[in-house]
C-alpha cells in the first residue's frame, strides 16, 4: 500500500533547491506477551526518513512472499524539507515463525530497499539463546607475512542488528584503528557482525591487552571480552623436512607431488605455505594436514603439507619453497627449497627468512 498515492514514481523537478534523496529504513518491534511471559503476537514498525520527493511505497513479505495488505497500516507522510513515513504490521502467534521483509520503493532508487526482521514468537525475552561475542586473535599470516596485525569481535546470534554498539579499547591507551562490516543474515534468520582493530604487529606480541565490549537491546548488560598474546613458558621449534616428486610419479608426465613435514614443535600454532620461483603458490595449490599430536609426546605436535605442481614444471628446474614459521624459530619462519638439480633430500638447501617485525603499522 502506498502511503501518497501518485500515478508515477518518475522523477520529479527540484523543488527548493533539494534534490531526491533516497530514504533510510529501519525496523523496530514490540513484543505483546501473556502472564507467564509467553509472546503472544508482535508489531513490526518499518519506518523510512530523510527521503525526498514525498511519493514511496511501503510493503512487506513474509518468507519472501507478499503479504495482504489488510495486514498492515502505513501511516501519512509527513515533513517539510525531506520526508518520513511509516508502516505497521501485527504478526501474531498462530502465523508461526519467519522472516518479515519491509519493501520500500522510492524514485531516488532505481532498485526497492529492504530490511528483513526474523520473527519467533512463544518465548519470551528472558529465556531465548543470548547473543554471542566472540574475540579472534591475529591470524599467523597477518603476524608472520602481512605484517597487519588484526584482531576480531564477532558478534553472532541478533535477532535484529539495528541496536548494536562495538566499541575497543586498548591496555596502552594508544589510538585505535577500527573497521566495522555490515551485519550479515545467517541461515537461521539471525545476524552477526564483526568488527576489527587493526594493530601493531610488535604491540601483540609484546603482550598488550585489547578489550571489546558490546552492547545490544537482546541483552541486559554490556559483554566486555578481553584478548591478549600468551606468552608460553617452553617453546620448541620445528624440524622441517622437504621431499621432491617420486621417479614413478614423474613418468606419468602430469602432475607431480612435493611434500613438506614439520614435526616436533609447541605450541600447535604453525604457518605453511608454499613458493615456486620465490613466487607465492595459492593455497588451492597445497594441502595442510595437521597439526596432530605426535604419537607417544603429548606435547608436541607435527604437520605434513602436500603441494600439487606440473611435472613439467618441475623438469624444467623451477624451484620449489616449504616456508614454516612458528614463533620457536629464532628468525621466525624456515625456508626450504627443493628443485631437479637438488631434488635428494640429503642436498636441500636451507635458509632462513627475516621477519621485520620492526615495520610500522600506522
Amino acid at each position: 500500500m502506498q502511503t501518497k498515492s501518485s500515478s508515477s514514481l518518475a522523477p520529479l523537478p527540484f523543488h527548493l533547491g533539494i534534490r531526491k534523496k533516497e530514504p533510510s529504513v529501519t525496523i523496530s518491534r514490540a513484543y505483546h506477551e501473556d502472564i507467564s511471559g509467553n509472546r503472544v503476537s508482535l508489531t513490526l514498525i518499518c519506518e523510512t526518513s530523510g527521503f525526498y520527493p514525498e511519493e514511496i511505497s511501503i510493503s512487506w513479505l513474509k518468507n519472501n512472499s507478499p503479504e495482504l495488505k489488510s495486514s498492515y497500516n502505513n501511516g501519512p507522510v509527513s515533513g517539510s524539507g525531506t520526508f518520513s513515513a511509516y508502516s505497521i504490521l501485527k504478526v501474531e502467534q498462530s502465523q508461526g515463525e519467519g522472516n518479515y521483509t519491509c519493501m520500500v520503493h522510492h524514485p531516488a532508487m532505481e532498485e526497492p530497499k529492504s530490511v528483513v526482521e526474523k520473527v519467533s514468537l512463544g518465548v519470551s525475552n528472558c529465556n531465548r539463546n543470548p547473543l554471542e561475542v566472540s574475540l579472534l586473535p591475529p591470524s599467523l599470516e597477518d603476524l608472520y607475512i602481512a605484517q597487519n596485525a588484526t584482531i576480531s569481535c564477532l558478534v553472532s546470534g541478533m535477532e535484529t542488528p539495528g541496536s548494536l554498539e562495538v566499541s575497543w579499547n586498548r591496555g596502552s591507551g594508544g589510538p585505535l584503528a577500527v573497521v566495522s562490516r555490515e551485519p550479515v543474515l545467517q541461515e537461521d534468520g539471525t545476524y552477526s557482525a564483526t568488527s576489527i582493530l587493526r594493530v601493531c604487529v610488535e604491540e601483540w606480541q609484546d603482550g598488550e591487552e585489547f578489550t571489546c565490549t558490546v552492547k545490544h537491546r537482546d541483552i541486559p548488560s554490556a559483554i566486555v571480552k578481553t584478548i591478549r598474546k600468551s606468552h608460553m613458558v617452553s617453546l620448541q621449534a620445528p624440524s622441517v623436512y622437504i621431499s621432491p616428486p617420486h621417479a614413478e610419479e614423474l613418468a606419468l608426465r602430469e602432475s607431480a607431488t612435493i611434500t613438506c613435514l614439520a614435526s616436533g614443535f609447541w605450541p600447535r600454532d604453525i604457518l605453511v605455505t608454499w613458493s615456486q620461483q620465490a613466487r607465492p603458490v595459492p593455497q588451492e595449490a597445497y594441502t595442510n594436514i595437521g597439526p596432530v599430536r605426535e604419537a607417544g609426546k603429548e606435547e608436541l605436535y607435527f604437520i605434513y603439507s602436500k603441494l600439487n605442481v606440473l611435472a613439467s614444471e618441475w623438469q624444467r628446474g623451477d624451484t620449489y619453497a616449504c616456508m614454516v614459521g612458528h614463533e620457536g624459530l629464532p628468525m621466525t619462519f624456515i625456508h626450504r627449497s627443493v628443485d631437479k638439480s637438488s631434488g635428494k633430500p640429503t642436498a636441500v638447501n636451507v635458509s632462513v627468512i627475516l621477519s621485520d617485525t620492526d615495520v610500522s603499522c600506522y
